[in-house]
């Protein structure tokens, strides 16, 4: 009996473009199931016709539903099959060392264990806000003890002799001195950058991983590391990033399933004969400028994107919780 999948990812279009190959030609529904369809005809009154059109919008919300239903009905069929035919290698944490040996003999891979959230526009949106944050943040841990430091400092400016003078220092307390006292608090607790610090780093962010969702399953054993990774398409997933990250945290506690493509698998090495700089070639050919660029790009983005040595890349057709 198959295990019940609770889905947070699935790629619908991927499966049913590999499912079209291996059962000959299925089509998005399933040609076993039968569909039947309520019609739901509202009476209402207003223009002509305004109920039919009422009628065939629920009808096509229920389509639509029926339709999620089939990918996840749909989705079990073409796991099994691939499974079936000896074509998925199967890995967690207690066969890791064998999974990592038979990499290199299949294409998909079915991979559990649990995974880490890694979020990179969000992380640019702390970047974007990160001094404002850090203000609020030390502002609410730090309140009481800088209004008490704030009220000590007013009782003794009471002491000033000259009304104006003690006037103009009881408004600079009242008006400045805290917020600056909140600044420096949180300068100290590393919680306030330099604006062009924060710019910089998030445009290197942004450019390095423009703002993907990823999922990574990290493994440890014989002292040896291994990391899992795939980039999810946001529009693929089950809800909203941030419900899936509050529901099961950026570092889940139940295992997950990764079911997917092999698509990196060796480790990072660049083919200088292919990808070589060529500027000192002194060819004016704009193919060879292009190639020059290339390997330059590739260099930089090696740099903070590109693969590590440890490292198997997937792309990401399902992902899902047996329950």
């Amino acid at each position: 009996m198959n295990k019940i999948k609770s889905f947070i990812y699935l790629d619908d279009y991927k499966m049913y473009s590999i499912s079209s190959q291996i059962f000959e030609g299925m089509t998005e529904y399933i040609i076993q199931s039968s569909k039947q369809r309520t019609e739901e005809k509202t009476k209402q009154k207003g223009e002509i016709f305004s109920g039919q059109v009422l009628a065939d919008i629920i009808e096509k919300q229920k389509d639509e539903t029926e339709k999620k239903f089939l990918h996840d009905y749909s989705y079990t069929l073409f796991e099994n099959e691939l499974l079936k035919n000896n074509r998925v290698l199967v890995g967690n944490k207690d066969n890791l060392e064998d999974v990592i040996n038979a990499i290199p003999k299949y294409n998909f891979i079915k991979i559990t264990s649990r995974i880490a959230f890694n979020d990179t526009k969000q992380i640019e949106d702390v970047i974007d806000k990160f001094n404002e944050l850090g203000f609020a943040l030390t502002y609410i841990t730090q309140k009481s003890s800088i209004e008490e430091q704030s009220n000590t400092m007013m009782e003794q400016s009471k002491d000033i002799s000259d009304r104006n003078k003690r006037s103009n220092v009881q408004r600079l307390i009242k008006n400045n001195l805290s917020t600056n006292q909140i600044k420096e608090l949180a300068k100290q607790n590393n919680l306030q950058l330099e604006p062009d610090y924060l710019k910089s780093l998030k445009l290197i962010l942004n450019y390095g991983y423009n703002s993907q969702f990823e999922v990574q399953m990290p493994f440890s054993a014989n002292d040896k590391y291994y990391l899992f990774s795939s980039v999810l398409k946001r529009d693929k997933l089950k809800e909203s990033e941030l419900n899936i990250i509050k529901k099961h945290g950026r570092l889940s506690e139940k295992e997950f399933t990764i079911f997917g493509i092999l698509t990196q698998v060796n480790e990072q090495k660049q083919d200088l004969e292919l990808y070589r700089d060529r500027s000192d070639d002194n060819n004016n050919n704009m193919k060879e400028a292009v190639i020059n660029l290339i390997f330059h790009l590739t260099n930089v983005e090696s740099t903070f994107t590109g693969k590590l040595n440890y490292e198997y890349i997937i792309d990401p057709i399902a992902i899902y919780q047996e329950i």
